[in-house]
Parts: C-alpha cells; sequence; structure tokens
C-alpha cells in the first residue's frame, strides 16, 4: 500500500488537484491498481453544446465548458489533463482557424482518444479542418507546395527536431498535396487536381504508390510509426539509422514525462515507456509505466514543477467551488501567458519554470483577488454568505464567532477550500491572521491561493 503522500503527489500530477474523496479511495490500494483507477477513463467524455450565436462567445462557452471538465465534471480528470497536452502537441489556433465550432470538433477529438491510440490520433487530426487550416495545408498543392503541415508533423509531433532531411520534407509535402477545405462552409474538400501523385522516397520506404490517392498522406503517419529509418544524412548523429518508430516513441515519452514530472527524463524511463508505446503506440501503457516508475516519487519530482495558468485556474476554481465562467476571467488567462485556444505558436506552450515571471505572477495575484471576489459576491449584500468548494461561511461567524479568533478562522477557510498547506505557508498565514483588522480578514481567501502551495503542483 503507497503512503497517503505517494497518492496525493500522483493525484495533483493526474487529476490537477489531491481532491479528499480520492485520496481516501485511492490510499488504500496499490500503487499499480490506484494508477489503473485514475487511466479508467469514460469513452465518451460529453461535448458543449452551445448557446451563444456569435462565433467569438462561442470559444469562450467552449472554454468555460473544458474548464469546467477539469475542476468539477470529469469523473477522471486524467481524460481532460490529456486532452489539454494533446491540444498544446497538435495545436491549432482559433484566431487562424477562425470557427468556435472546428476548435471543438479537435478538442472533442484530444479529449475523448486522450489515452487512446497516438496513431489513430495523428491521422484523424491531419486532415481536421482546424489543423488544415492553422498549418496552410489548405493551399498544398503539386503546383506550388506549402511544407508547414509535412514539416512540424515530423519536427514537433511525431519525430523531434533533425531526425529527417528536406528531402523527406519535400517528399511528405506531396502527400499531403489534395487536402483542404471550403472556406465558406468550413467542411473538408479533397481536391485530385492539387494532388502529386508520383511516387517518393521517404524515411528509407516508398510512398505514394498508386491506389487511393487519399491515403498517401496517411502513408506518410505509418511509415514514421510503423517501420522508417532515420536517414543517413538526418542532424542528429545517434538517430541515423535507427527504426524511426523507435525515435517517435522515445519523442513522445520525454514530452509525456516533462508534462507529468517536470525533470530532465531519465533514460531508464524514457527507454520503459518507448518499448511500452511499440509496436502499436496505445497511450495508456505509456502512462501506465510513467506513473508507476520509482522515479516519478522522487523528491526532486515532487518539488519540480510549477503549475501551468491552467491548472493554478482549476485548483482555484475546485478550491472556491466556482464554475468557470462565474469564476474565470478569461482575458486574466491571457496576462498569465496561457488561455485554451490560443496556443502562442504551433510548438505549444512552454513548462515548469517557464511560469515564474514577474508578469504572470502578478496577472496570477489578480486572478486570486478576482477569485476572492466572487466567492463572496453575495457577502455583503446577497445571501450573506461566503461560497467555497467545500461549503459555505456566513457573514455572522466571520464577523461574531470567529472575529476573536484569527487563526481558527483560518482553518475554516482551509477546511472548506480543502487544502493542506505545507507548516512554512501556514504559519506565514497564521501570523497576517494574529496582526490584521477583523474586516482584513477575508483577504485571507485570495492568499491562501497566492501561496506556493498552489503554484508547485
Amino acid at each position: 500500500m503507497p503512503a497517503q503522500s505517494d497518492i496525493e503527489h500522483l493525484l495533483r500530477r493526474t487529476e490537477f488537484v489531491a481532491r479528499p474523496s480520492r485520496v481516501a479511495e485511492l490510499t488504500p490500494l496499490s500503487r499499480a491498481a490506484a494508477v489503473d483507477d485514475i487511466l479508467a477513463v469514460p469513452a465518451n467524455p460529453g461535448s458543449v453544446t452551445f448557446t451563444e450565436s456569435e462565433n467569438w462567445q462561442r470559444g469562450e462557452e467552449l472554454t468555460h465548458f473544458w474548464l469546467d471538465r477539469m475542476a468539477h465534471d470529469s469523473p477522471r480528470p486524467i481524460q481532460e489533463k490529456m486532452g489539454f497536452f494533446w491540444h498544446g502537441h497538435f495545436c491549432s489556433e482559433f484566431g487562424k482557424v477562425g470557427s468556435a465550432e472546428l476548435m471543438r470538433e479537435q478538442i472533442d477529438l484530444f479529449r475523448r482518444d486522450a489515452l487512446g491510440n497516438i496513431r489513430s490520433l495523428a491521422t484523424e487530426m491531419s486532415t481536421q479542418v482546424a489543423m488544415l487550416r492553422y498549418l496552410d495545408n489548405n493551399q498544398n498543392r503539386a503546383s506550388s507546395p506549402n511544407q508547414n503541415f509535412a514539416r512540424e508533423l515530423m519536427e514537433l509531433f511525431l519525430l523531434g527536431v533533425g531526425n529527417y532531411t528536406e528531402a523527406d520534407v519535400e517528399a511528405a509535402t506531396a502527400a499531403w498535396t489534395g487536402h483542404t477545405d471550403q472556406w465558406d462552409t468550413d467542411e473538408y474538400v479533397w481536391r485530385a487536381d492539387w494532388h502529386d501523385g508520383s511516387t517518393k522516397r521517404f524515411l528509407g520506404r516508398n510512398i505514394n504508390k498508386g491506389g487511393d490517392p487519399t491515403q498517401h498522406g496517411y502513408e506518410v503517419i505509418d511509415v514514421i510509426l510503423g517501420g522508417g529509418a532515420v536517414p543517413n544524412g538526418a542532424p542528429v548523429v545517434a538517430n541515423r539509422g535507427r527504426p524511426s518508430n523507435a525515435v517517435a516513441a522515445e519523442f513522445i515519452a520525454k514530452k509525456l514525462w516533462i508534462e507529468f514530472a517536470g525533470t530532465t527524463p531519465p533514460a531508464a524511463v524514457v527507454n520503459a515507456m518507448r518499448d511500452a508505446a511499440l509496436p502499436d503506440f496505445d497511450v495508456t501503457p505509456m502512462l501506465r509505466v510513467l506513473l508507476n516508475r520509482d522515479e516519478f516519487y522522487t523528491e526532486d519530482v515532487r518539488q519540480g514543477l510549477v503549475r501551468s495558468p491552467v491548472e493554478f485556474v482549476v485548483a482555484a476554481l475546485v478550491a472556491t467551488g466556482r464554475r468557470s465562467a462565474q469564476g474565470t476571467p478569461l482575458w486574466l488567462m491571457e496576462g498569465m501567458g496561457q488561455r485554451p485556444l490560443f496556443p502562442p505558436n504551433v510548438s505549444g506552450w512552454k513548462h515548469n519554470g517557464y511560469w515564474v515571471n514577474a508578469s504572470a505572477m502578478a496577472q496570477r495575484t489578480a486572478t486570486a483577488r478576482s477569485m476572492q471576489w466572487r466567492s463572496m459576491s453575495g457577502y455583503w449584500d446577497g445571501d450573506g454568505l461566503i461560497h467555497l468548494g467545500g461549503g459555505t461561511i456566513s457573514k455572522t461567524e466571520v464577523e461574531t464567532t470567529y472575529r476573536g479568533q484569527p487563526v481558527a478562522l483560518l482553518d475554516r477557510f482551509l477546511e472548506l477550500m480543502q487544502i493542506d498547506l505545507s507548516p512554512s505557508s501556514h504559519e506565514a498565514l497564521r501570523t497576517y491572521a494574529r496582526t490584521s483588522h477583523w474586516w482584513e480578514r477575508s483577504d485571507l481567501l485570495s492568499l491562501i491561493l497566492l501561496t506556493p502551495d498552489l503554484h508547485v503542483a
């Protein structure tokens, strides 16, 4: 049976926060059984139903729906966490795609198949209109090749920088010609007259050999994940001649380790995850290896991951019990550097220490104060209650029962927010509670959200 601290660490990294009910549920289990429970995601996680007619407002609805799934509505939040991982990996951006419906289609794929098969994910996302538009494959034709998608498919999505040659880019680009969109209907269109169907050499294999030309692009994915070889002219010398599927599995394993652990990926873990991925490229076996490894539970890993803005907002929504539309000012997420649907570029978002800077932390402070204000919105002239994740506390309790017991009020807030603070954070807030005026003590809510405990997963 694992230690409770191990289960709490596991839940913070996989389900955003260590909800007390989940800690109690998983602590009696073995580590392997706890991991299997976390990975048992529903087959259909649902989708947003748009109520707004304007495209921009629909984008906000989609964002709020997704944050609510992460914070409140998913029985296995790792499904949403992995969906967001794929959103930053096979990413598209709302502004360029131009349609909330197309973004929903892509994000629903990432959420539904979050722990499914990487080959299937890559194949389906490649001809979704959101991706065709974002990486310009809708403009890729034999007479005027556009390399953006073919290059990023290898460089950022499946193989990693330096494991292919420019000739491979050209061959893959030709294979993907003809897949485009109809701009006024947002529908996928195949244009046979745009397609270059001549046979090409790609990662040591012949592709575009005839047959159904609509399948030529998918051959690129099949070769990368199923039997190509890193060419002798590739920049990464160590990988020359190696099977491309092994290189791809290691590339994705490293990204998953960084997502969940935040430290430099240990070679032994990468190798074990690679072996779990091959030959099928299923995600769940890779995660099962990662989350069961002793390396994942070291002190270095436990203290080595700064919550991204999305993860911080989700933790705050859980603590305050707010729904996203009533608790998450999306413009503040922009200020923190991460707003769903708007990755900064095709590389997606960065990780860990990237989020520690003066500007982003200032916006986190503003977000915490906004969450406090929203939790207290009825305190002065409404129902007289502060609403938090674990229940409510009344104005009468704050101003009468706890007026002379500031530390007890702090502990009541922590109980209702279902947060356990480190001794140093708890003592700092105890000092503030003892020395502040009674009417200032509601600030404890935002100060709790600003403790290091809420910013390190």
